[in-house]
């Protein structure tokens, strides 16, 4: 008699999203700011939900895939929101592999060489991110700046943008 094997976790989530086309990412309003250290950035709150070939929706976190179940609102990701360069492409990206690190944490990598991560460390934080694009931007920023200058270019943030405060 065959017994089947069981899939550990991770290829289960495998299965769910790689090979699928990255279609949209969305947020939840953010649940903050919480100043429970003093004198360090405060804390938000917030769910990642990712769109798949224009249909199926999935909240992901750290270390976890589970179908959007439609909680609360959210909010379309975009370039400008979540301020990220404007040639930083996730959406239309079919996902190519997902990887877990020693510590358990997700990261989806994309066929253009972005990769995608939501950490859960003083709050959550969402990571999109390509090397190659950040390199180039970086570099067009230090020409942007005065030639005297050390400090890097202000700059307000994506909640600061989204919710108009300061």
């Amino acid at each position: 008699m065959a017994t089947e094997i069981e899939m550990t976790e991770l290829e289960e989530y495998i299965k769910m999203v790689v090979g699928k086309t990255l279609t949209n990412l969305f947020f939840t309003k953010q649940d903050g700011p919480h100043d429970y250290m003093p004198g360090i950035s405060p804390a938000y709150y917030f769910s990642t939900i990712m769109e798949l070939d224009n249909e199926k929706k999935l909240r992901f976190s750290n270390d976890f895939i589970v179908d959007w179940k439609d909680e609360e609102p959210i909010i379309m990701l975009t370039n400008e929101n979540w301020d990220l360069p404007k040639t930083l492409v996730f959406k239309g990206q079919k996902i190519v592999d997902l990887t877990k690190d020693e510590y358990k944490q997700l990261t989806f990598h994309l066929e253009n060489g972005t990769t995608i991560a939501h950490t859960i460390d003083y709050g959550d934080q969402l990571f999109i991110e390509n090397e190659n694009i950040l390199d180039r931007e970086q570099e067009a920023d230090k020409q942007i700046t005065a030639p005297n200058s050390t400090l890097p270019k202000a700059g307000r943030t994506w909640w600061q943008k989204l919710f108009g405060s300061e």
